[in-house]
């Protein structure tokens, strides 16, 4: 029997995918708009390379709103109550937002009082975290604090073992207590390859419904020249309701998007499913 190799057993577990650098405008042009382009308007200029960035950053927007996750990475500072059946589970917390990149800091904090001058909350800081502590799990944004050696400073510990006896200990709940300071999103360069291939598709169809409007010129179906018994006809697709590249739209619509008559799914929904899993309402 052979030995199985670490892709090999890699290969069933949830955090295996496929990662690149998030497409560029070369890249959608080369792999989805391949044999699209170079058609101009009444004035000869062609689509320009920032027109179809504008487009892939459309995209981007548009999925991190769909799937409620971000794409690009950044900074969020997050506030979340104590709950004393969570903490007595190793100190759990749920993140709003996944996947995290880092977990930059995390805080025991109180209200201090209301500042004048930027109209904002302050926040007065009891006790830091260590590092040590604690376990992240990146793809679902989940938080655990496990005590070791590194201790920090002004830890009260109560003749039970438990850390802030007159803060843990007196009160089931405490509003805003833990702040949260960490990235989330995806790493530069580790977008997954399913995330790529929805940008690209829905910045395809952006840049063909302009496009398809200009093979022979915009709001044309078709155009005709006869000159001394010679004559050339040019028919295109177009029509009220459609453009040159109506069919290819549908066609990379159905792979975002599934169909229903067939009952196929999209890769939007795999990504929905895959990264915010199932909703379930309690009523």
């Amino acid at each position: 029997m052979a030995k199985k190799t670490v892709n090999d057993r890699d290969v069933g577990n949830r955090n295996y995918t496929q990662v690149e650098p998030l497409i560029t405008v070369q890249k959608l042009k080369e792999t989805y708009l391949f044999g699209s382009l170079h058609f101009p308007d009444y004035k000869g200029d062609e689509l320009s390379d920032d027109a179809i960035q504008t487009f892939i950053n459309n995209a981007v927007s548009m999925l991190e709103h769909d799937l409620d996750i971000a794409i690009m990475p950044r900074k969020k500072v997050e506030y979340k109550d104590y709950a004393a059946n969570d903490y007595a589970e190793w100190g759990y917390i749920q993140l709003n937002n996944n996947p995290v990149i880092s977990l930059e800091s995390m805080k025991v904090v109180y209200t201090k009082g209301f500042n004048q001058q930027t109209q904002e909350e302050e926040f007065e800081t009891v006790l830091d975290i260590p590092q040590q502590w604690m376990r992240l799990d990146p793809d679902s944004g989940i938080i655990r604090m496990i005590p070791n050696n590194k201790f920090p400073g002004r830890l009260a510990v109560g003749a039970g073992g438990a850390f802030f006896p007159e803060l843990f200990n007196r009160h089931s709940m405490v509003p805003h207590m833990w702040e949260v300071t960490y990235y989330h999103g995806f790493k530069a360069g580790c977008v997954p390859s399913a995330m790529n291939a929805a940008i690209g598709l829905i910045a395809s169809i952006f840049v063909m419904n302009i496009l398809g409007d200009l093979i022979i010129g915009a709001g044309i179906a078709g155009t005709s020249l006869s000159l001394d018994g010679l004559s050339q006809s040019i028919q295109t697709t177009a029509s009220a309701e459609n453009h040159g590249f109506s069919a290819k739209v549908k066609d990379y619509a159905r792979q975002l998007y599934g169909d229903r008559i067939v009952g196929s799914t999209g890769i939007i929904e795999s990504l929905r499913r895959y990264y915010r899993g199932q909703n379930m309402n309690i009523i």
